[in-house]
Parts: structure tokens; sequence; C-alpha cells
């Protein structure tokens, strides 16, 4: 037995699998190829692909094959800039949950056709990912095989693509819950309920375009939300992992073969590739809640902020541990000065209202960066929130005048005096 090799597999890379299921064997002979079945990677042990099932995320951990199934893994020949793999990430991201068209997968055996439709197959789901990047692997991103990846110019492959796994190691992985089979079947719970109110829908952003056309539909789609279990997911992991938020119940645990330095340099790579996905998602719907004060955005708004928050807790630890153990240089992060240019980013992807509110008090002032952030008053002086109260985005400043900070720390938020802040700055 064996499983893609996560030593090598780095985020954006292209896996390619097969099985000993009939249909692979169909694909393969038409193909005449060693392989029927494309995935990205997505994050450090987490794929999304499109099969049956339609397009999901998985644990490559448990994605085990026999002997005989080849495992491929492929990378660009021309590294992948910053921009270029945030746009693949984001399209497959944006893709889960969309149907699966077995008619158009066998199509492209026939040479295709112009039109096409919405769904996914697993080819088309990388090829278009990659073609929304500038990047174009095969001929038609529309229609193509496994195997037209495989042979892409484009591409090289990475070796060892595969690593050897144990009965023992099997059987553990079957006996141990499977979080992301749960994350699936509540995503295709919701989408099932919503297709019945529209067909158009194939992912949760079509759900929140479907709300904005359809509110009365608010309350339907936030029960298909709360009975799917989707709201509650993220109760499970700190329970069956409270290491990974704990650095001292981390520190505990023996780790003979240095596995924990491999799970924290990963989480932190994952970290340093940019925003994390709950707090972009976070802010897109603290604007739709903004926007049409739907029930339905205003719960996603305050889910995102929860696995933001766990989010970030997971990287601190990882970071700490690190630290702790001499393995990492300590890092002091610079801060955010308020109405900086690093400032207004961070906030507006975490909270795109609140931003475009102090842009308005500033605005309303002739342009002066120096008055409150809430109100336009002036004089004002900047201030942070302690560690315990701090958002996901690192956004945690804000310049204040008297009354703004009277009323800020009435509502429960205790700003303190940021150290060496001038007013202008």
């Amino acid at each position: 037995m064996k499983t893609i090799n996560g030593a090598v597999l780095q985020v954006g890379d292209i896996v390619l699998t097969t099985s000993t299921e009939k249909v692979s064997a169909y694909i393969r002979d038409f193909t005449r190829s060693d392989i029927s079945h494309a995935m990205i990677c997505v994050e450090s042990h987490s794929v999304i692909d499109a099969n049956a099932e339609g397009v999901q995320a998985r644990n490559t951990q448990r994605q085990i094959y026999d002997d005989e199934c080849a495992v491929h893994i492929l990378r660009s020949r021309q590294p992948l800039t910053p921009e270029q793999l945030k746009s693949i990430l984001d399209y497959a991201r944006q893709h889960v949950g969309t149907e699966y068209s077995v008619g158009e997968a066998i199509r492209t055996f026939f040479g295709g056709r112009k039109d096409f439709t919405h769904k996914q197959f697993c080819s088309r789901l990388v090829a278009q990912a990659y073609a929304s990047a500038g990047i174009k692997l095969v001929a038609d991103p529309n229609y193509c095989s496994p195997d037209d990846i495989k042979n892409s110019p484009l591409l090289f492959e990475v070796e060892p693509s595969w690593r050897s796994v144990s009965k023992e190691e099997v059987e553990a992985w079957k006996d141990n819950k499977d979080a992301t089979q749960s994350m699936r079947d509540a995503i295709n719970s919701v989408l099932k309920a919503a297709r019945s109110k529209s067909a158009r829908i194939q992912s949760l952003n079509d759900i929140n375009e479907h709300l904005v056309e359809h509110p009365e539909d608010d309350a339907f789609i936030l029960e298909a939300y709360q009975s799917s279990g989707y709201l509650d997911l993220w109760r499970t992991q700190p329970v069956k992992n409270p290491w990974i938020y704990d650095v001292a119940e981390m520190m505990r645990l023996p780790d003979p073969a240095g596995q924990m330095e491999e799970y924290c340099r990963a989480t932190l790579a994952d970290e340093a590739r940019g925003p994390n996905r709950f707090i972009v998602n976070h802010g897109g719907y603290a604007l739709l809640n903004k926007q049409y004060g739907l029930r339905t955005f205003a719960v996603l708004e305050e889910l995102y902020g929860i696995l933001a928050s766990g989010q970030k807790r997971r990287a601190d630890v990882a970071k700490t541990f690190l630290e702790a153990k001499g393995l990492l240089e300590p890092e002091v992060l610079p801060v955010l000065r308020p109405h900086t240019p690093e400032w207004f980013a961070a906030l507006e992807l975490w909270n795109p209202p609140q931003a475009m509110m102090v842009r308005a008090a500033i605005a309303a002032m002739g342009g002066n960066l120096a008055v409150c952030s809430m109100c336009g008053d002036d004089p004002a002086s900047d201030y942070q929130l302690p560690p315990a109260h701090r958002s996901p985005s690192g956004v945690y400043t804000l310049r204040l005048c008297d009354d703004c900070l009277s009323i800020r720390r009435d509502m429960g938020e205790p700003y303190e005096t940021l150290p060496n802040a001038p007013a202008g700055s």
C-alpha cells in the first residue's frame, strides 16, 4: 500500500492518481495512460478534486492506493507567482460543492465541444484553475483528460511522489474520524437543500448570489446550514486535537519522529501565503451582512470569525513551539498604525464596512488622517486592544477621540494607549 508523499508535495502542485475501480480502468484504456484522476494541493495535507461526490477537499494522508496504482506529483516549470497561486487556490475553493458532470467527462474522450456547463470533472477543475491564473496547461481547459495534464509541457514531475504505508497506519486512519468527510457531508447537505430553490446553484458562493436575489429564502437557507451541522463542525477539532491550540499540551506530547516540527512548519507556511481563507470569508460576509441584513449572512460572518480566530491560535501555538525548541528565531511583528495604507489593507479584508466608515470620516474632514477613526473629530490618539481582544486579522489599533474611546470601552473593548504613536503618523 502507498500514499501521496507529503514531504515533497507543495501547495499548487497537481496530483495524478488511479485506482483499481472499473471506471478508472476505462479511463486508462481510453487515454492509454497509467492515471485516471487529477487533484490540486491547496494546503498542507489537503487537496481539492472533483469526483462523483462533487468538488470537495480531501486529506492526502487518507488517500491510500494499492501498490500497482500510479501516483504522480506535477509542478509548474515556471515557479508560480504569489498572485498566480492565489488565483489557482481561490478558483478551486470557490468551486467546492459543484456537481460532477459525468456526460462532459465522457465527452472529453470524443473531442469535447464548444459549449460546457459550470459543473466539473477532475481534469477540467485542475485545468480551469490554472487557466484562471493565465496558465494554459492544455489546449482546451474545458475538455481535457488527466493524461492531457500529465503530458503538459508546462509541468515537470516531482519525485518521489509516493511513500509506502503499513497496514497499521492504514488501520489507524480508518479508526480516526475523517473531519474532511464530515465537511463534505455538511456542504452537500446544504447544497441539496439550496438546489431545491434554484437549479442554478452549484457552490456555496452561488447560494450567496441566490439570497441577494431572493431574500425571502433567508430562513430556509439558514435552516439548511443549521441542520447540516456546517455551523458546528469547528467544535470537534479542539476536542479531538487540543494540542494544536495549546503550546503546553504540544510540548508534553512525545514526538520521536519529529512530526511536530513538520506540522508546525507546514502551519506557518500556510499562514505565510497570505490572509487565510477564513479571514477573507469573514470580510465577505461582513460586507454582505451590512448591505442586505440577512440572518444567514450574519451567522456566517460570526462563524468565519470563530474559524479565523482558531486558525490564528493554531499559527501562534506552532510559532511558539518552534521558538521554544530553538527551531525558529523569535520574531516581533510590526504594529499596524491606524490610517496607514497597511492598516487599511488589513481592515478592508477583515471588515470592509468598518474600513469604508473610517475612510468616510477622514474624507469628511478634508482627508486629515489625524482625525478619529469613528467620528472624524480632532484631536485623536492611537489605541490598541490587549491580545485577548484582538481580531485574527491583526487589526487591533484605532485612532480615537476621548468620546469614542469611552464608547468603545463601554462596549467591552478595553482599548489601551498605543506606545510611541504620534497622532499624525
